[in-house]
């Protein structure tokens, strides 16, 4: 083994080992996404289809939750397969990453660019800290998705005159990226248009064509099962219902004066860059006009039906008012920033979430020294970050490759120090100005870890809550019993089918629950919820008497502990 490969493989242990601590850190924290692809493994593992909120899920993509399923269906808590999964191949994507460096900036080029990619925030697995002070990037498929587009590209690059084992493996690899996020389409296509215009410049011979060609079909292979699934549940070919769902028209038209004058993109920008969530949940989380069943897509299409491009048709649904306590939660920011920004600000504050100024400066400048040859193997990388945030919204987890390709950059750069430094001193000066950049990178990363190892920031405290809640409800509910909540962790930590709790008056919201035959809805001051006055900071209603129409809600106390209060709708009063 050479002294290279032994470097890198050191480089990838030591970010396999950042991670995992990062993770004990993280302790009980189930952010929203995260959640989202337990319970889609769940459902995978028990064989009831890929589903979320009982029905077919159309949104969020199938690899992750799958392999979860697979590794999980050995006795393994799946928490741990997808965090374990992510740490891995965060790990993992030092070698691509050194690869392409090398590729672009010649040899000496991959470890400095593999270590920046190992020590870059944005590419771990964020703890969660004080909400509003940074941005938290981790959500579950992104570094599956990373690893799988990197290692396509790198094996792109070794199609070329190559045998068709590696045009092959590029177009699997292409295909699975895009089973994992919906940005694997874009990151395919783009690829597979570089490859073709480099045969056309070069005039590739027939046997160079014929091998393009079968990875084509080998893509197409391995993506089409997704394919069929989405045209049976969809009623039409789709890549995805994600760009549906997450359009407010195709979320039923919820009839809000902030929605109604905004398109998807915008209502999505304001809740992340403006702090404006009202828009975004009342469009995500509402009721159809039936109120049996939730407008948005995005929690699922009706079984054996298709829907059509308008969603469930909610045009005639009104949310109550729904109040939070503004207590910490990772539902809307807790640090809005009230001035509207202008979309090239928006990009550079997304762009630098995920890249800080000082390394997308070196990165530019290390970029600008590579070759051209290996520059344009980084293209399609850099138009599957781009592009999506151009045509929707601007969101720094979409910008997420920017890191790696940052990290090749500022490899270039560094590279190109160390050879113009005198003799001996070239060594460790490089060593010494790649240990600066690097721990610069990671600094934010121990810091947070750090402080959240005690288990006691607020975000912390609030999943170690719900976990509890959700331990209660497995020791007092069936084994069948259906939990509805704002939070998939409360279900997931009490092993149960979940339902989503809508954005709605609670009069809605019990008739929705009724529908779905929930056996407890919990509300929580961490979320928003209809209740104006909760008892304790989760309150649990279990099924009873009709709802009030009008009158103020009375719940008759079934239990209480000093964190949950759970009653029974109380009937009401004769007169």
């Amino acid at each position: 083994m050479s002294r290279e490969r032994r470097s890198l493989g050191l480089i990838a242990l030591g970010a396999l080992a950042l991670r995992l601590v990062l993770l004990l850190a993280r302790g009980d924290y189930i952010v929203y996404d995260e959640g989202y692809y337990l319970l889609l493994a769940r459902s995978l593992r028990a064989g009831a289809g890929f589903a979320l909120n009982g029905l077919p899920h159309v949104a969020l993509s199938p690899l992750q939750p799958a392999l979860v399923a697979l590794a999980s269906a050995a006795g393994l808590p799946d928490l741990w397969v997808s965090r374990i999964l992510a740490a891995l191949c965060g790990a993992l994507l030092v070698y691509p990453v050194a690869a392409l460096a090398r590729l672009a900036g010649g040899e000496q080029k991959g470890l400095p660019a593999a270590a920046l990619a190992a020590a870059s925030p944005a590419l771990m697995s964020f703890v969660p800290f004080f909400p509003g002070r940074s941005w938290s990037l981790y959500f579950g498929s992104e570094p599956l998705f990373l690893l799988l587009a990197f290692a396509a590209t790198v094996c792109a690059v070794r199609a070329e005159g190559g045998s068709w084992r590696w045009w092959s493996a590029a177009a699997a690899l292409a295909a699975l990226s895009y089973l994992t996020r919906l940005e694997g389409a874009v990151f395919a296509g783009a690829l597979l248009v570089v490859l073709a215009v480099r045969l056309a410049l070069r005039r590739g011979g027939a046997a160079e064509w014929r091998r393009l060609a079968l990875a084509v079909v080998v893509g197409t292979a391995v993506a089409a099962p997704y394919l069929v699934y989405l045209h049976k549940e969809l009623g039409r070919w789709a890549l995805s219902g994600r760009v549906q769902a997450a359009s407010v028209s195709g979320a039923g038209e919820v009839p809000s004066a902030a929605a109604g004058a905004r398109s998807g993109g915008q209502v999505l920008s304001a809740f992340v860059w403006q702090g404006e969530p009202d828009a975004f949940l009342r469009s995500l989380y509402a009721l159809d006009a039936t109120g049996t069943r939730m407008a948005s897509q995005y929690w699922g299409v009706p079984r054996g039906g298709a829907r059509g491009a308008g969603g469930a048709g909610g045009a005639g649904s009104t949310a109550a008012p729904v109040r939070g306590t503004g207590a910490p939660s990772d539902s809307v920011r807790a640090a809005p920033v009230a001035a509207r920004r202008g979309a090239w600000r928006v990009w550079w504050e997304g762009v630098t979430a995920v890249v800080p100024w000082w390394l997308l400066v070196a990165a530019l400048a290390g970029l600008a020294l590579g070759s051209a040859r290996g520059l344009v193997w980084l293209l399609p990388l850099a138009v599957c970050a781009v592009l999506p945030s151009a045509v929707a919204y601007v969101e720094p987890r979409s910008l997420l490759p920017v890191a790696p390709l940052a990290a090749i950059g500022a490899g270039i750069l560094l590279g190109r120090i160390r050879e113009r430094l005198p003799g001996r001193a070239a060594g460790p000066a490089g060593a010494v100005l790649l240990g600066v950049a690097a721990a610069g990178l990671v600094w934010p990363a121990a810091r947070d870890g750090a402080q959240a190892w005690s288990q006691t920031t607020p975000l912390q405290q609030v999943a170690s809550a719900r976990r509890a809640v959700g331990e209660y409800l497995a020791q007092h509910l069936p084994p069948d019993a259906v939990i509805m909540s704002w939070h998939p962790a409360v279900a997931i930590w009490a092993r149960r089918e979940w339902r989503v709790l809508p954005y709605d008056s609670f009069e809605r919201i019990a008739l929705y629950a009724g529908s779905q035959r929930a056996d407890a809805i919990v509300f929580s001051r961490f979320e928003p919820s209809p209740i104006p006055r909760p008892p304790r900071a989760f309150t649990v209603v279990l099924p009873g008497a009709a709802p009030p129409a009008g009158a103020e809600l009375q719940l008759e106390p079934v239990d209480e502990t000093p964190l949950l209060f759970v009653g029974r709708i109380a009937a009401p009063a004769k007169p």
